[in-house]
C-alpha cells in the first residue's frame, strides 16, 4: 500500500495521464489533416497565410482576433500541411491550465487529495462537457485566462484592495489576450476591473487606483502595442477596425425589436446556456453554497459569472461551444468540492490510495462521454473515414483535380460562396487570393459587400474553382444539379457563377454533407 501511494505522489503521472487524453481528445492532434470542426480549418488558413505573407483583414476577411490568428499561425511554424503544430501549441495551452489549477488546489488545501492530482480538475472542466468544441476555439485559449483571474480573487480571498499592483499588470496582460482573440469573451474581466474601481474608490484609495489603472492598463498595451505595430507596419490599421471591430459590430445581431424585447432574448439566451449545461451549473452553485459554508464572500465571483453569461448571450445566439469561456468556474468549483473535508472514518489510507485511480478514470472517460459527436469524427482510417463511419473523401478528391488542372508551379486559386472554409485549402496547399474567400456566418442583409465580392470575383475570374456545400446528396442529372445549386447559394451570385464556371465534379462526405467543384470555363 505504501507504494502504491508513494507512487500517486510522483508528480509526473498526473502529467502524463493528462499528455494521453489530450492526444485522445484534442481535436488537432496529429490524428488529422482536415479538422471535424469547419472553424478551425478556416483559422489554420489565416495563419497559414500570415506566413506567406498576407495580412489579416487587409489582404484575407475573417472575423475573429489577431491573436487567435497569430496562435494558429505558430502552429502552421511547426506543421503547415496538417494540424500537428495546433496541436502542441493546445497542448501548451493545457498544460498552463493545468499549473495555475495546481496553484488553485495548494491554495485550498485538501486532506484527500493532493494537489497535483486535485489540479486535474482544471483541464477536466475544459474537456469534458460538450461545450468543448474541437481543434483551438477562441473560448479554448481564453479559459486559461479566465483561470488565471479566478486564481487571483481567490488567492487574495476576493479582498482586491490587497492584490499587488504588479499582478494587475499581469491582468491586464491576460484581459489584452482575451480581446484581442474575441472580445465578446472579456466579459469575467470587465466587471472585475468595474468592481476593483468601484471598491477603491469607495475606500477613498485614489493613490491606488491610479496605481492599478497603469499597471492594468500597462498589462493590456503589451499585447495590443503588438498588434497595433504590426497593422500599422503593413498600413492595415483601417482594416483592423473596419473589421474586428464596426463590421462585427453592426453586421451580427441587427434587430427592429424594442430595447424590452431584446432584453427579455437577451435573458433567453442566458437561460439556453445554463440550459444546455444544467449539472455543470448545479456543480458550480454547490462550490459556491461550500464557500459561503466556510463564510467566505462570494458576491464577487458571482458577478464575473454573470457577466459572462451575459457577453456571450450579447453574441445573439449561442452554440455550444460558447460556453467554454464561463466553464473555469466549473473548475475552481470542482476543487472547492476536492477540498471538502470529510469523517475520520474515511480518512483512511486506503481511500486515499484510491483517489489517484478515480480522477485518472475520471479524465479519461467523462470526455468520450461527453464529447461522443465530436469525438466520433476522429480521421483514423487513411485520413478519409472517421470511427462514426462518417467519410472525408471531398477535399482530397476536389484538392487533385485541381492540381490537375493548374499548373504545377502555381497553387490552385478558390473561393467558397455558401459555407466556410472545410479544409480545401488545406488539402490543396493553396491560400485565399481574394479578400473574401469563404462565406461568413451572415445574410445578404448583414454584408452585402461579402456577397458583392463574391459576384465581383467570379464575373472577372479572378479564381480557377468554386466550391459549392450542398445539404442532400448531389444529383446526377446536370439540370436538376444546377436547380440544386441555386438553391444553395444566395440569389445574388447565380448569374456570376454560372455564365463564368461550370460543374465539374461533385464529392460527398455524408447525407449532409456533399460538394461541389465548378472550374473556370475556359480553365484547360
Amino acid at each position: 500500500m505504501k507504494n502504491r501511494i508513494r507512487y500517486s505522489e510522483k508528480f509526473w503521472v498526473p502529467i502524463i495521464i493528462l499528455a494521453v487524453v489530450t492526444l485522445l481528445t484534442v481535436g488537432s492532434s496529429p490524428l488529422f489533416r482536415t479538422s471535424p470542426w469547419d472553424d478551425s480549418n478556416a483559422m489554420l488558413t489565416m495563419g497559414r497565410s500570415m506566413l506567406h505573407g498576407v495580412v489579416p483583414y487587409r489582404d484575407v476577411i475573417d472575423q475573429r482576433g489577431p491573436v487567435l490568428y497569430a496562435v494558429f499561425a505558430l502552429g502552421a511554424l511547426f506543421k503547415e500541411t496538417n494540424f500537428f503544430g495546433v496541436f502542441i501549441v493546445q497542448c501548451l495551452n493545457l498544460l498552463c491550465t493545468y499549473i495555475i489549477s495546481y496553484r488553485i488546489a495548494k491554495d485550498m488545501t485538501s486532506e484527500m487529495i493532493a494537489p497535483q492530482w486535485a489540479a486535474l480538475f482544471g483541464p477536466l472542466a475544459l474537456i469534458s462537457t460538450s461545450a468543448f468544441g474541437l481543434s483551438g476555439a477562441p473560448e479554448e485559449f481564453a479559459f486559461t485566462s479566465v483561470l488565471y483571474l479566478l486564481y487571483i480573487i481567490n488567492h487574495y480571498h476576493r479582498h482586491v484592495s490587497t492584490i499587488p499592483v504588479t499582478v494587475y499588470y499581469f491582468l491586464g496582460l491576460n484581459l489584452s489576450l482575451v480581446f484581442w482573440n474575441k472580445y465578446s469573451l472579456i466579459g469575467a474581466f470587465c466587471a472585475f476591473f468595474i468592481w476593483v474601481a468601484i471598491e477603491l474608490l469607495r475606500q477613498y484609495d485614489f493613490k491606488r487606483l491610479l496605481r492599478v489603472v497603469i499597471a492594468s492598463l500597462a498589462g493590456f498595451l503589451t499585447i495590443s502595442m503588438l498588434v497595433v505595430v504590426y497593422f500599422l507596419y503593413h498600413h492595415a490599421l483601417d482594416d483592423l477596425i473596419n473589421i474586428y471591430f464596426v463590421q462585427n459590430l453592426t453586421s451580427y445581431g441587427k434587430t427592429d425589436q424594442t430595447i424590452l424585447m431584446q432584453l427579455w432574448r437577451l435573458l433567453l439566451l442566458v437561460a439556453t446556456e445554463v440550459g444546455l449545461h444544467p449539472f455543470v451549473s448545479a456543480f458550480i452553485i454547490f462550490g459556491w453554497l461550500k464557500a459561503i459554508y466556510n463564510r467566505e464572500n462570494m458576491i464577487l465571483e458571482i458577478v464575473l459569472f454573470l457577466s459572462s453569461l451575459f457577453f456571450v448571450a450579447m453574441q445573439h445566439w449561442v452554440i455550444d461551444y460558447y460556453n467554454i469561456v464561463w466553464l473555469p468556474f466549473l473548475a475552481i468549483a470542482l476543487l472547492r468540492i476536492a477540498s471538502i473535508r470529510l469523517p475520520e472514518s474515511l480518512m483512511r489510507p486506503t481511500v486515499q490510495a484510491q483517489i489517484p485511480l478515480l480522477m485518472t478514470a475520471l479524465l479519461l472517460i467523462l470526455p468520450m462521454v461527453n464529447n461522443r459527436s465530436a469525438l466520433g469524427r476522429l480521421v483514423i482510417s487513411n485520413e478519409e473515414t472517421a470511427i462514426d463511419g462518417q467519410s472525408y473523401v471531398a477535399q482530397p478528391q476536389f484538392a487533385t483535380a485541381m492540381r490537375k488542372n493548374t499548373d504545377s508551379r502555381q497553387q490552385p486559386t478558390m473561393i467558397m460562396i455558401n459555407s466556410l472554409d472545410k479544409g480545401f485549402y488545406l488539402s490543396a496547399q493553396a491560400l485565399p487570393t481574394t479578400r473574401f474567400w469563404h462565406r461568413l456566418n451572415m445574410s445578404y442583409q448583414q454584408l452585402p459587400q461579402m456577397y458583392d465580392a463574391f459576384a465581383n470575383t467570379m464575373r472577372q475570374k479572378q479564381v480557377q474553382f468554386v466550391i459549392i456545400k450542398l445539404n442532400t446528396p448531389p444529383e446526377n442529372d446536370a439540370t436538376l444539379l444546377k436547380q440544386q445549386i441555386n438553391r444553395a447559394i444566395d440569389s445574388h451570385l447565380q448569374q456570376p457563377l454560372f455564365n463564368n464556371y461550370r460543374i465539374d465534379e461533385t464529392a460527398r462526405n455524408g447525407n449532409n454533407d456533399s460538394y461541389v467543384l465548378m472550374r473556370l470555363k475556359n480553365l484547360e
